[in-house]
């Protein structure tokens, strides 16, 4: 295996390492949201779904102030 297709090793201090967090974070979110809405159905989507409302609208606020 050459350096190029091995695994990532990085420190988890490291910009590799953080991206690595916020993947698997999103992963873990996306498998929980997945498995609440095989559960209780489109209500849980909809709670969700609410939820999110303050995060997009912060981004929509970083993007249009240029951050």
């Amino acid at each position: 295996m050459s350096a190029a297709t091995a695994p990532s090793t990085a420190p988890l201090g490291t910009p590799a390492g953080v991206e690595a967090r916020i993947f698997a974070a999103l992963a873990v979110f996306l498998a929980v949201v997945a498995l609440a809405v095989t559960f209780w159905g489109l209500p849980a989507l909809a709670m969700v779904a609410l939820a999110l409302v303050p995060l997009c609208f912060a981004t929509i606020l970083l993007i249009t102030v240029g951050r």
